[in-house]
């Protein structure tokens, strides 16, 4: 599966070069507010986990076909999981990605306006680096290795953004929520817990044609 993902995305670039009208390559940073859910999220300590702040941030390359719609492959790390507090002790299920996504934009013309609104939707995978637990408690910690935690995180991406034009090149911000599709529990009988993100962006395009 990765390694046909791969190749579609340098397809995609190849193909732009000859066909694209625009093309960006850029970079983006930003905040997740992530948690799990599913029908199982509940039943990892008997209740509700809390959000986990993290950070977001990578690259991206933009294909514009013409004035309206765009192809947006990108590649990024990604910090999610959850947290939960009892009893002053403080658990934070640490799960971090390297996230690809594919998104299709739709950008909406401002006429005689260097403003840029647009928005996107398309599918994502993340590729695990970390699945940890970490417990801090009277200002020790410690980390240990979770065990069961799939490699692969399948996921939909939906957002809304806004660019202004930087003589060729563009900066803006964006917002995106991203589902979960896949389960994270890979024992032989999984439960249905799935990441979920609101996340939140700044980004810098240079024009590259």
């Amino acid at each position: 599966m990765k390694k046909y993902f791969i190749l579609l995305l340098i397809f995609v670039a190849l193909t732009s070069v000859s066909f694209g009208q625009g093309m960006q390559l850029g970079l983006k940073a930003g905040m997740n507010i992530a948690n799990v859910g599913g029908s199982d999220a509940d039943n990892i300590i008997g209740e509700s986990l809390d959000s986990r702040t993290g950070f977001c941030g990578g690259l991206f390359f933009m294909y514009q076909f013409n004035n309206l719609f765009a192809i947006q492959p990108e590649a990024y790390y990604s910090m999610k999981g959850a947290t939960y507090s009892e009893s002053g002790v403080d658990f934070t299920l640490k799960l971090d990605y390297i996230e690809v996504p594919l998104l299709f934009k739709v950008i909406i013309p401002v006429q005689g306006s260097g403003v840029r609104p647009s928005v996107f939707v398309g599918p994502a995978v993340g590729f695990k680096t970390t699945a940890k637990v970490k417990v801090e408690v009277d200002g020790q910690s410690e980390e240990e290795d979770i065990e069961d935690v799939t490699s692969t995180d399948f996921s939909v991406v939906f957002g809304a953004g806004v660019g202004f034009n930087v003589g060729n090149n563009e900066v803006g911000v964006d917002i995106r929520y991203i589902l979960g599709l896949s389960t994270l529990d890979d024992s032989t009988d999984p439960l249905d817990i799935k990441n979920n993100v609101l996340n939140f962006n700044i980004y810098y395009g240079f024009s590259i044609l």
